[in-house]
């Protein structure tokens, strides 16, 4: 590939990506901000929502010093199980 086909490809991706973690960083925020009444600092925010989305549902996490259940949905999940 030349050069400009990977600028293009490279600038598409980064365009796209922060918002498929857009309302999951606010999801986030606000999860904190009404359990522990703190913000969370800008550096640990990407740490905090992978931690807050990659557990299990119904299970707490620890997410910048604050326990919170976990944010990931439990679609497909069985009555009874």
């Amino acid at each position: 590939m030349n050069l400009p086909i990977k600028l293009l490809l490279v600038g598409s991706f980064l365009a796209v990506a922060p918002s498929a973690f857009a309302g999951k960083v606010d999801d986030v925020k606000k999860a904190i901000k009404e359990k522990c009444s703190k913000d969370v600092p800008s550096g640990e925010l990407l740490d905090a929502v992978v931690k807050a989305f990659d557990c299990q549902p119904d299970q707490e996490v620890t997410v910048a010093g604050c326990a919170i259940k976990c944010l990931k949905g439990s679609a497909g999940k069985v009555v009874g199980e």
